[in-house]
C-alpha cells in the first residue's frame, strides 16, 4: 500500500512544484486511498499552503510560505526514489468545494496561520488570485527576492 503522497501544484505565478503531503494529512487520504476509486478528488484544485524556498539546515530563518492549487496527487511506496529532496506542504488546505464556496476573507484568516507578515501577504494575494483572479505583482516580487535570499542561506549553511 501506497505511504506517501505527492501532490503537483500550481504557484499563483504560473510555476509548478512538486511536493510531498504533510505528515499529518496523509493518514486521511491514505484512507481515502484505500477505501475510494476517485481518492484524490479531495485534494484536487485544493488550496494548500507550501514553502517556496528550502528549510535552513539551522532553521534559524522559515522559508517565504504560498498557497498553491492542487493540480495532480499520485500515490507512492515509502523510499520510492521519485519522491527524494521534496518538501513537504505544510498542513493547512481547503478543498476546492469548500473554497469555492467561502468568501476571500473567510479563506485567506484559515490559511494565514501563524506565519509571518511577508507570507500571509502571499497567501492573501495568492487566494484573492485564486478566487478572483487578481494578480498583485508587488507582493510577487517582494516574495521572489525573499525565496533567493533563502537560497542564497541554504547555499551558505551547506557549504
Amino acid at each position: 500500500m501506497a505511504t506517501v503522497f505527492t501532490v503537483q501544484v500550481k504557484l499563483s505565478w504560473g510555476e509548478e512544484r512538486q511536493y510531498l503531503l504533510a505528515n499529518d494529512v496523509e493518514p486521511g487520504l491514505a484512507h481515502r486511498y484505500a477505501t475510494r476509486e476517485n481518492w484524490q478528488e479531495v485534494m484536487i484544485k485544493a488550496l494548500i499552503n507550501v514553502p517556496v524556498a528550502p528549510y535552513l539546515p539551522d532553521n534559524s530563518v522559515q522559508p517565504p510560505i504560498a498557497t498553491a492549487e492542487v493540480v495532480a496527487v499520485a500515490a507512492h511506496d515509502d523510499g520510492d526514489e521519485a519522491v527524494q529532496g521534496l518538501q513537504r506542504t505544510r498542513s493547512q488546505f481547503i478543498m476546492a468545494a469548500i473554497w469555492e464556496k467561502q468568501s476571500t476573507t473567510v479563506n485567506y484568516n484559515f490559511l494565514r496561520h501563524d506565519y509571518d507578515q511577508q507570507s500571509q501577504e502571499q497567501i492573501k494575494a495568492d487566494v484573492d488570485f485564486w478566487q478572483n483572479g487578481r494578480r498583485h505583482p508587488a507582493v510577487t516580487a517582494r516574495t521572489r527576492e525573499l525565496i533567493q535570499k533563502q537560497e542564497e542561506r541554504f547555499h551558505e549553511q551547506e557549504n
